[in-house]
């Protein structure tokens, strides 16, 4: 759930990367004990950086959850390929994490070559699930990194390894684990929306891989957004299509992701195609927002390609706020800042009131 999302950004980094479907989202959800990566069998489905924080017998760090290692240089993969190359320049420690069973690969190793000469690596075999693959498995010890053999799905080693992390890292003292108090925006829409340039343009960051491909976030994504005196979470979430177009498997689990996120969210903005107007998907996330009592705003996004054409919505939301923008050229993002500005600080009167 998101409010587990790191934002102390003063704990250690331990940056999780390696080759697709090594398990790496499977340990990041042990670690931080939480479901917040997606784990599948389908390859990439991790795409943007996910941050969590790990408390481990009083000691503190954040990990984060990359992108699987891939050959290929489409769009999407390099913009996957770079999130991952950004945690790898943050982290303290980086876990290179591999199928134990298929062994390590040599473009695994040539990757390696090129990183272990500026960054602290260690060798995390995953998947040694018995002790007779774990008689199977071959020692790399002699690569001089070190070297783990863990089940992240059993949780086998992974106690060890966290004990050594802890040992490695800088003292932290006995920090809490960060929840994350800031009021949450939760950012919805179908795919390929905006939703994530939207995200990277107010915060001016790069944390969500940006794509034309539809469907690219799959996790929940964060980043800090300041505001005057005021910090809040903004949250990215995966698209969501009309029920009968939703495939089973990763996508439904991420559309449940996203709905859990609007309602755990204290604001949420539904963002639209300004070229093709509200769908039946827009009201549906519109209203089931609003049914939960949030405040909510619709940007028509995408204002660019709009040219000459009219904006076309249902009458439905005409009692919602609205905006247009483009996220693209920072059309109308003032007014987007100047709205949850003071929704936030409505919703934080409210919670005053309460008490």
């Amino acid at each position: 759930m998101i409010n587990q999302i790191s934002t102390n950004q003063e704990l250690p980094l331990v940056a999780i990367i390696g080759p697709t479907n090594a398990g790496k989202s499977t340990l990041f959800n042990r670690v931080t004990g939480t479901p917040q990566a997606i784990t599948a069998r389908e390859e990439s489905t991790t795409r943007d950086r996910v941050y969590g924080d790990v408390n481990w017998q009083g000691r503190c760090f954040t990990a984060v959850d990359t992108g699987g290692l891939v050959d290929d240089k489409s769009e999407l993969y390099r913009g996957i390929r770079a999130q991952m190359f950004s945690a790898v320049e943050e982290a303290d420690l980086i876990l290179f994490v591999y199928d134990a069973r298929e062994g390590l690969q040599p473009q695994d190793q040539q990757f390696l070559d090129k990183l272990r000469s500026s960054k602290t690596i260690w060798l995390i075999g995953n998947k040694v699930d018995a002790p007779t693959v774990e008689k199977q498995i071959t020692n790399l010890e002699y690569l001089g990194l070190p070297f783990h053999k863990i089940s992240a799905i059993s949780g086998k080693g992974v106690g060890d390894l966290l004990e050594a992390i802890c040992k490695a890292l800088p003292e932290t003292g006995n920090v809490a684990k960060v929840v994350g108090n800031e009021p949450v925006i939760a950012l919805v829409g179908r795919p390929n929306v905006g939703k994530s340039t939207l995200l990277n343009a107010l915060t001016k960051t790069d944390r969500a891989v940006v794509s034309p491909v539809a469907g690219t976030t799959r996790d929940i994504v964060t980043a800090k957004l300041v505001i005057g005196d005021k910090e809040l979470l903004l949250a990215d979430t995966a698209g969501v299509r009309r029920r009968g177009k939703i495939d089973v498997g990763v996508e439904k689990f991420s559309v449940k992701r996203t709905l859990a996120a609007i309602n755990f969210a204290n604001i949420v903005i539904v963002i639209v195609d300004a070229q093709e107007g509200t769908t039946r998907a827009d009201l549906h996330l519109i209203y089931f927002a609003n049914k939960l009592q949030k405040p909510v705003l619709v940007v028509f996004n995408k204002s660019d390609l709009l040219g000459d054409k009219p904006l076309t919505f249902h009458h439905h939301i005409a009692k919602f706020d609205q905006l247009v923008t483009s996220a693209l050229t920072g059309e109308g993002l003032d007014a987007v800042l100047e709205w949850i500005q003071k929704k936030a600080q409505e919703s934080q009167d409210k919670q005053i009131i309460k008490k």
